[in-house]
């Protein structure tokens, strides 16, 4: 049985204070930030204080991506607002590291965060939201096994337009 923090070719660690340079860097992308809700910089303090809150739980698993062969951060993901009555989470993911945005890295991720939130944390479900424009980003979550759910028109206002959200779903046993 594989490691429930572990795939192919990444492992899912702790948030750690040595990443902060990392966060920063991401953060303040644009790069990485247009796939993401946030929209503003952020300091150096803001990211040392935000990888430091909170003990990561149930309610909010949180993981750097890290690279098995080098043991490099690459990004980040967290299974967010899990409700036990429900057993549902939204997930989130980020490669930060352009170097690494192709050859399998967020797909391994994906799957590794899905196979944790159902082994791990008993979930019967996981969510996401995704920009309309971002098929690459779509294709992964296919991949995977998620499936269309619905749009949410104009949900977003990001990069100087309003914005569809498209809803995917994967339940258990749907993981691929």
């Amino acid at each position: 049985m594989p490691q429930p923090l572990q795939g192919e070719l990444i492992r899912l660690r702790a948030r750690e204070e040595t990443d902060v340079d990392d966060f920063h860097r991401w953060m303040n992308d644009w790069v990485t930030l247009k796939y993401l809700g946030g929209r503003y910089p952020r300091s150096k303090a803001f990211e040392r204080k935000w990888l430091a809150a909170g003990d990561p739980g149930f309610g909010n698993a949180q993981f750097i991506i890290e690279t098995l062969a080098e043991r490099r951060a690459i990004g980040w993901l967290g299974l967010h607002q899990a409700t036990p009555e429900n057993r549902v989470a939204s997930l989130g993911i980020a490669i930060g590291e352009r170097d690494y945005l192709e050859g399998g890295y967020g797909t391994d991720a994906m799957r590794t965060a899905c196979r944790f939130g159902f082994e791990m944390m008993n979930l019967h479900r996981i969510e996401l939201d995704v920009y309309d424009w971002n098929p690459r980003a779509m294709r992964v979550y296919e991949k995977v096994g998620f499936q269309y759910e619905g749009t949410i028109r104009d949900g977003i206002f990001k990069a100087g337009r309003w914005n569809d959200l498209v809803c995917m779903g994967l339940l258990r046993g749907e993981l691929r």
